[in-house]
């Protein structure tokens, strides 16, 4: 099906019937900007044109819908509702309409319902029909497709024929919807309807989607093949042609001719790599995949080709708590819908190939994915797994002191056993697990019968903690080591493989607890599978839940209070029940105040209270927690996120207190140092975030993994720094030159350093004639990135786009109307996002100055 937008305006028509003040040039070319879809330019230009000194109520009233209808467009609603509150807008006869547009833009769909309705969709209404189409969507967004669909019947009968014959189409898409292939080919006009092109396409595209609905696939794949066919050169088809190559694969799917549509759909992918919408194609190529695939099948193969190549990121935190390691300022993730859509697709199939191996890797697919590309909407399905496990399990106190006494003296066996399993439990609570073997290998060789047979078991399970594989085994393999002693070890070895997050540790303590219901350690065995469930990748939230909830009474008062309050947190913050992790950390401290995991669980408590919005609440607790325990573990990320609470507090003695708090953070010159430096100028106003940034850019290493970072804010605080005076723009240049000149030629960094500099340039005095700018200068640089792209495609096209809108904006203020064709063409021609709407530019401006290709 297709997709549907809410903004369903055509911009064109909205244009035209606008009313214009006279005598302002500033709204005119605050019109063309958003002709050209250059909102931020129509924003200024609009707002420029508010400030006509002697602007009569009308035509205020006229320039402020229009900034609010650039906001809508450009993806700000709050803006464009702020806007839409003036008192000079009340009672305006277009007011329901543009801010029910604002409204369903920013996802508050029942009260835009509500705002188009009554008087926005009376005939006699500005803009009723555009009002009708987007009433018709929201219907149909919130499920209500019946009444969608009595909505745009009342179009159906217009007699403007655009209205009437887009009606019908949107009508036959929700009857697609709905299963309703007959009805919705009756609703699709006929062949020989007078549609524009584009329509005459998409009631193609609904007519061939329809038949495929009635199983017939013949006939739909027939329709599909012409329609991509006819997109090789048709403008219109061309819009489709996503849609069609889908279609077509779905439809010899269903005629069972899987390896034509698998081929298909991998050569259209290939074809359509840089384009935003190929994500289309990917659960059509899933759907290809056999249920049980091999590993070298060859959707997952060009899945595995289409993903992009591992590279290292900033360095992440290894987690003091769950929230912890979303404290470390990650890389701006770069836009990449190929990769994106690769990496997913090929962790569900690996998932579908069934093996451990596969499993383990489709889970770390996820995460990478959800690293790289956090903002793409594929991350809502992926869960980031934040690896935490805690070893620390209260054993005994150190004993070497009893040890040094005993070791060698005449004192009896039994006594210098003692010591030596009182010095390897010591040993192993410290982490210094080879001691710990040693030691109780000695006390074995002290004593016989079941004590030696426990002593063996303990030198066992060091050996396996050190990592010492075959001891272990040897020692497992060891005859007198049966029954009871013989589970107790496969248990160990289940919990060592949990601790080395190994992604067989899950499924072993499963089988574990089925094999051995009545094992005496089955309360530990259920908390051990209920961490390794939030410790896997993704993390299983309900296995973990079930674990801990099959717990009798008695066998969780086996467990250590502690460890079975964490793992209940852990599971309500997987879950973002972060209500029920601030009442059970609340409760745990309250019952057992003198806990020695106390601090872990402050922690948890002010990371409950971050993540479920109370930032109040999480900056005093953390704060005060790394106050009270400066030394502990979690101190340091404690005051990072207390500072970054403080930072969301906003208000003034907030503010001040988390400039404080990041402070101490840099002083205390840990792990988390440049993530505080970083984020405390994040939080400073453009000149004081120069003034912290400065010294710290000038004195790192050229190599430190944050220069480039750095240097960027950097650029950008002078930027936004310089008002009227030209010092901080002449040195933001300088940082851009120095980071261009320490980058290789092909860096995929240069575009976006390019684009700053030439920005920078834009408003920097030229010294041989100070009256006027270095746009010359500028205009060089936006060009030479666009030559660049033509001759290699980036990794990234953003920073080429907003390049060639620099260079041909430029060039339309300066009237170069030659030179600015000549851009938007050059633009056009490249493989970017972007390209389309240059091409769309360098039409308009042919035929408004008259510019025509020479023959």
């Amino acid at each position: 099906m297709l997709r549907r937008t809410l903004l369903v305006l055509p911009l064109a028509t909205m244009l035209s019937a606008a009313p214009k003040p006279a005598a302002i040039p500033a709204f005119k070319e605050g019109l063309d900007a958003l002709s050209a879809r250059l909102w931020e330019v129509a924003t200024a230009r609009f707002e420029t044109a508010l400030a006509t000194p002697d602007l009569d109520a009308p035509g205020r009233q006229t320039i402020l819908l229009r900034l609010a209808e650039t906001h809508i467009r450009a993806g700000e609603a709050a803006a464009a509702l702020k806007i839409l509150e003036d008192p000079a807008l009340a009672g305006h006869a277009e007011l329901p309409f543009w801010k029910g547009q604002a409204l369903a833009a920013s996802g508050r769909l029942q009260e835009a319902l509500a705002e188009l309705d009554g008087p926005a969709i009376a005939p006699t209404a500005p803009n009723f029909r555009e009002a009708l189409f987007t009433r018709a969507a929201l219907l149909q967004a919130l499920g209500n497709s019946t009444a969608a669909l009595e909505a745009l019947a009342i179009l159906t009968k217009d007699k403007d024929p655009a209205t009437y014959l887009r009606a019908r189409l949107e009508s036959a898409d929700i009857l697609l919807s709905q299963d309703r292939a007959e009805d919705a080919l009756t609703a699709i006009p006929p062949v020989n309807a007078k549609m524009t092109p584009r329509q005459g396409a998409r009631a193609e595209l609904l007519r061939a989607q329809a038949q495929l609905e009635k199983g017939e696939h013949k006939a739909a794949e027939g329709i599909f093949s012409a329609l991509l066919a006819k997109a090789k050169d048709d403008p219109a088809a061309k819009a489709y042609r996503h849609e069609a190559a889908v279609g077509l694969a779905r439809a010899q799917l269903a005629g069972g001719n899987r390896e034509a549509a698998t081929d298909g759909l991998i050569a259209f992918i290939e074809e359509e790599r840089d384009s935003p919408r190929v994500g289309l194609a990917f659960p059509a190529l899933l759907d290809c995949l056999p249920a049980t695939p091999t590993d070298d099948d060859v959707i997952l193969t060009r899945l595995r080709e289409w993903c992009l190549p591992l590279v290292n990121r900033t360095p992440a935190l290894m987690s003091a708590g769950s929230g912890g390691g979303g404290v470390y300022p990650a890389a701006p993730p770069e836009d990449n819908e190929l990769a994106t859509q690769a990496l997913y697709y090929r962790a569900v199939g690996l998932r579908r190939e069934g093996s451990p191996a596969s499993k383990d890797l489709a889970r770390r697919l996820l995460i990478r994915l959800r690293m790289d590309y956090p903002k793409h909407p594929l991350a809502e399905r992926a869960l980031l797994e934040g690896a935490r496990w805690d070893l620390a399990d209260g054993r005994n106190e150190q004993a070497a002191a009893a040890l040094a006494a005993l070791d060698g003296s005449n004192s009896a066996p039994a006594l210098r056993a003692e010591a030596s399993i009182s010095a390897a439990a010591s040993a192993f609570a410290a982490g210094d697990y080879a001691l710990a073997a040693s030691e109780s290998e000695k006390a074995a060789g002290l004593l016989d019968g079941d004590t030696r047979r426990g002593a063996t078991l303990n030198e066992a399970i060091a050996r396996l903690a050190a990592g010492d594989v075959p001891a272990f085994q040897k020692l497992a393999a060891d005859p007198a080591l049966q029954g009871a002693a013989k589970t107790e070890l496969e248990f160990e070895r289940a919990l060592f493989l949990a601790a080395q997050r190994d992604s067989t540790a899950l499924p072993t303590l499963d089988r574990f607890i089925l094999d051995h219901p009545d094992y005496p350690r089955l309360a530990e065995a259920r908390l051990a599978a209920a961490l390794a469930a939030l410790e896997s990748t993704p993390p299983d939230p309900v296995f973990a839940t079930a674990q801990l909830d099959s717990l009798s009474p008695k066998q969780a008062g086996e467990l250590p209070p502690a460890s079975l309050a964490l793992a209940r947190i852990y599971v309500a913050g997987r879950e973002k029940r972060w209500a029920n992790a601030v009442e059970i950390a609340q409760g745990f401290l309250t019952s057992f105040p003198s806990d020695t995991r106390r601090n872990e669980f402050r922690f948890e408590l002010g990371n409950a209270h971050y993540e479920s919005g109370d930032y109040n609440d999480a900056r005093l607790e953390l704060a005060k927690l790394a106050a009270e325990a400066p030394d502990c573990p979690q101190a340091e990320v404690a005051l990072l996120l207390a500072a970054r609470a403080s930072a969301l507090v906003a208000t003034p003695e907030a503010k001040k207190e988390s400039l404080g708090l990041f402070d101490k953070v840099i002083t205390r010159n840990g792990d988390l140092a440049d993530a505080a430096r970083l984020m405390k100028a994040r939080s400073l106003g453009p000149a004081d975030a120069a003034k912290e940034l400065l010294p710290w850019f000038q004195q790192m290493k050229k190599a430190h993994p944050l220069r480039l970072r750095v240097g960027l804010e950097l650029g950008d605080a002078l930027f936004n720094s310089a008002v009227t005076d030209p010092v901080p723009l002449a040195q933001a240049l300088k940082i851009y030159e120095t980071l261009l000149a320490e980058l290789p030629p092909d860096s995929r960094d240069r575009p976006e350093i390019e684009y700053q500099r030439g920005r920078v340039l834009e408003e920097l005095p030229d010294p041989k004639q100070p009256t006027k700018k270095r746009e010359a200068e500028a205009l060089d640089v936006y060009f030479s990135v666009l030559q660049s792209a033509s001759r290699q495609a980036p990794a990234d096209w953003r920073w080429v786009d907003r390049c060639g809108v620099k260079a041909l904006s430029l060039l339309e203020r300066a009237q170069r109307w030659d030179a600015a064709i000549a851009i938007a063409v050059q633009h056009s021609k490249l493989a970017s996002p972007g390209a389309k709407i240059a091409e769309g530019r360098a039409k308009e401006l042919k035929l408004k100055y008259m510019v025509w290709d020479e023959e």
